[in-house]
């Protein structure tokens, strides 16, 4: 039986992820970045997280040179930076209306997202076609300003609508909706 590509993103596609841009620097000391999903935390002790990027990117060569990287969690209003980033060409003015700022790895670091970590790389491994890195965080924090992440699910941007608060029956948890951003999907 031949593998079902198209199936396998549609199954895929039903576990929800949130939206992150991972920023490094290039050789010539400029920031750069691209948007991803395949983002997650492997170890508490000591703190390591992974992120995973295809082949041919120049973030992935970017990584490998660098030696380290940030990701950034985007708030749900941040949806034109994902989109920004996930193309693979870019204005040269890409940062201009950005503020960044550099933590212990150098990897730029974007004000106002929820949240960031900043990464040392400690190893990789090749998988398929991405390639795996892994992070030692040497530095994290989170915004003042909480608010919903920024979600990708079914192939499109979502968000999430906070549960009321005053339920009927106390015994009954309160759940959140999935609301859809917008239409677009995304590339990355």
């Amino acid at each position: 039986m031949a593998f079902d590509s198209l199936l396998f993103r549609k199954v895929l596609g039903q576990f929800a992820t949130g939206i992150t841009i991972v920023t490094t620097t290039l050789p010539s000391g400029e920031p750069w970045a691209m948007t991803a999903n395949s983002f997650t935390s492997i170890s508490l002790d000591p703190p390591i997280v992974m992120v995973a990027v295809s082949h041919g990117l120049t973030t992935n060569e970017a990584i490998r040179r660098s030696g380290a990287f940030a990701v950034n969690i985007l708030r749900a209003d941040q949806i034109e930076l994902s989109r920004r980033y996930s193309r693979r060409e870019r204005p040269p003015d890409q940062f201009a209306d950005l503020e960044l700022r550099r933590e212990v790895t150098g990897a730029p670091i974007i004000e106002g997202s929820l949240g960031w970590v900043d990464c040392r790389l400690t190893d990789l491994t090749e998988q398929g076609d991405h390639t795996v890195f892994f992070g030692t965080v040497q530095a994290i924090d989170l915004s003042d300003r909480l608010d919903d992440p920024l979600l990708y699910y079914n192939s499109t941007y979502v968000r999430i609508q906070p549960a009321s608060s005053d339920t009927e029956d106390q015994d009954d948890a309160p759940t959140a909706k999935l609301l859809l951003v917008n239409s677009d999907s995304a590339t990355s």
